[in-house]
């Protein structure tokens, strides 16, 4: 890694940090000057009691009002369930979001936020093409209240510059890029994932530890993306499997949720090459799996086949996830950093590879996928490696 490469590091919002931070939300938009807030989430967190968690904190301060909530958001951010939810807040007076979820709620609300501020009622309108990163617009402020209280420690949306939408007509991903996108608050309170079943704390757990590695190992890595991608490592070594093991443990829950937003403030600060994502990106939608769980069963597999990528820095990496290597060459430790990534996933109950068996079809279809997906722009896989890695994720 050199320094010499010019690094801009921009972070909009301020992170609410803490135990009971949730109750910090009334004050944030009253100063913010909403008067009449709607909460954006899914039927799960409906279900599991956390919305109401929330919402009667805010409705025992008596202020701002909550006028609704909007419990439609589906996996993957879809573009129709955005534009429809839009209509909700006009038709409810809303005048500040609050988004509580993992990152399809979080990026929803975030293209909510960027509709609101360029005056558009569809998405679409945004979206230049239906897959690709999409990040000419002209650069606007965008004031609307918006607050982010995650409920996943993985993606880290609450604080990316970036929405991941899918456009359902394609049934594939684009990236709405603005500086502003992030929320002007971010909550990160443990409270609200204590009841996060253990599989999905060690999915999306894993997403967090991919967007570190990805930050780490980019072409445009810089020492203050490795500092944060480093530090999360080694939290996220530490605390998951505790997370996991333990779902009520507040200390787990706390370092997990700082791990998750340090790897994405890493993420989206390096950039260049996220080829793990770009697998996932592509297998997610197709098959319905879960964007956590695609980059959980991906990481080691891109990781053994990607060698000139990975093995500059993969000393590094390798100390920060406490491998030991002593007396190790680099290729050496290359193939025991790979395993002991493989070992973690184990520990935590990923699934080794996906159950499905593909076909010719579908291996041609998930090529186009690779290739045009928005992390596939940047960091171009050729078609053996995209092979190879395919082969090595799927039942036989």
């Amino acid at each position: 890694m050199s320094m010499t490469q010019y690094v801009a590091w921009e972070h909009r919002g301020v992170l609410d940090i803490g135990f009971g931070s949730i109750t910090q939300i009334g004050t944030h938009f009253k100063a913010m000057g909403a008067r009449r807030i709607g909460i954006i989430t899914d039927k799960g967190l409906m279900k599991a009691g956390v919305v109401d968690m929330v919402k009667d904190v805010i409705e025992i301060q008596g202020a701002p009002i909550v006028a609704g909530v909007y419990d439609g958001i589906e996996q993957d951010a879809k573009s129709l369930i955005v534009n429809e939810c839009l209509r909700w807040c006009g038709e409810n007076g809303v005048e500040g979001l609050l988004a509580v979820g993992g990152g399809s709620v979080l990026d929803a609300v975030k293209g909510l936020k960027i509709m609101l501020g360029y005056g558009v009622r569809d998405i679409a309108e945004l979206m230049r093409a239906t897959a690709g990163l999409h990040g000419g617009l002209t650069v606007q402020p965008l004031t609307f209240p918006h607050i982010a209280v995650p409920t996943t420690a993985g993606t880290g949306a609450e604080s990316s510059p970036g929405a991941v939408i899918m456009v359902e007509e394609e049934g594939l991903k684009g990236n709405i890029v603005h500086p502003h996108l992030p929320a002007q608050v971010c909550v990160l309170d443990p409270q609200v994932t204590l009841s996060l079943p253990p599989s999905l704390t060690a999915e999306t757990g894993c997403d967090a530890l991919s967007h570190c590695i990805e930050a780490f190992f980019a072409r445009n890595a810089n020492s203050l993306s490795d500092a944060f991608a480093i530090h999360a490592i080694k939290l996220i070594k530490k605390y998951l499997p505790i997370a996991v093991q333990d779902g009520r443990n507040v200390e787990a829950r706390m370092q997990m949720l700082i791990a998750s937003n340090m790897g994405m403030q890493a993420y989206s600060k390096a950039n260049g090459s996220a080829p793990i994502h770009n697998f996932a990106h592509a297998i997610g939608p197709k098959l319905n799996i879960s964007h956590g769980l695609a980059n959980a069963v991906l990481m080691s597999h891109v990781m053994s086949i990607l060698f000139p990528l990975y093995l500059p820095r993969i000393c590094d990496f390798a100390e920060a996830f406490g491998v030991k290597t002593d007396g190790l060459t680099p290729e050496q430790t290359y193939g025991v950093a790979v395993a002991a990534v493989e070992d973690f996933k184990k520990q935590l109950g990923i699934p080794a590879v996906f159950p499905h068996k593909l076909t010719p079809e579908d291996k041609d279809d998930l090529r186009f996928r690779v290739k045009t997906d928005i992390a596939g722009f940047r960091f171009p896989l050729p078609v053996e490696a995209v092979d190879i890695i395919l082969d090595l994720s799927f039942s036989k």
